[in-house]
């Protein structure tokens, strides 16, 4: 089956000549598959920058936070704590080693659920194209497959047709 397109058309000829309706629409869903790819390749991009944020800003609150604890076990330590710790919270304050190591704890563990999250959202971005691009192909290839049963079925009547005006001739 050929089709006409128009002149302006980014697939089709310079001028209306007969084109392959399967090659335009090959080619349309190939320019639609690379803008899909370029559109998630950017948002995973953008969303891999924003990550690197969190990651920085957590340094900044490991950093902060490190800080503080020390000098928190230097008031537990002197007694000079304002107000009164909780027993568990005060086990934290024993030595310098005990904190330092609670607070890299909860570091490496806001920076694995960072990465998780980052991976999680990357990982359906690109799941989310090639199931969205593979369903278009399979829908293009059913529509293709319907036109053929439609096509067939026309040529049978046809077939019919003339069958019954053979008989009639004899």
């Amino acid at each position: 089956i050929h089709w006409f397109i128009h002149t302006h058309s980014k697939y089709g000829p310079t001028s209306l000549q007969p084109y392959s309706f399967k090659v335009y629409t090959h080619e349309v869903n190939k320019d639609f598959e690379r803008t899909m790819s370029d559109m998630s390749g950017t948002f995973t991009e953008t969303v891999q920058n924003y990550f690197t944020q969190c990651r920085e800003l957590e340094l900044m609150h490991h950093d902060k936070l490190t800080e503080t604890a020390l000098l928190i076990m230097e008031k537990v330590v002197k007694n000079e704590l304002e107000e009164e710790l909780p027993e568990d919270l005060r086990l934290l304050f024993v030595d310098k080693d005990t904190i330092t190591n609670a607070v890299n704890t909860s570091h490496d563990l806001h920076n694995q659920r960072i990465d998780n999250k980052e991976d999680d959202i990357v990982t359906r971005v690109g799941n989310s194209k090639e199931s969205y691009n593979a369903r278009i192909s399979e829908g293009e290839v059913q529509r293709n497959r319907h036109r053929v049963a439609e096509i067939n079925h026309f040529l049978e009547n046809i077939r019919d047709e003339l069958e019954q005006y053979e008989h009639l001739d004899r």
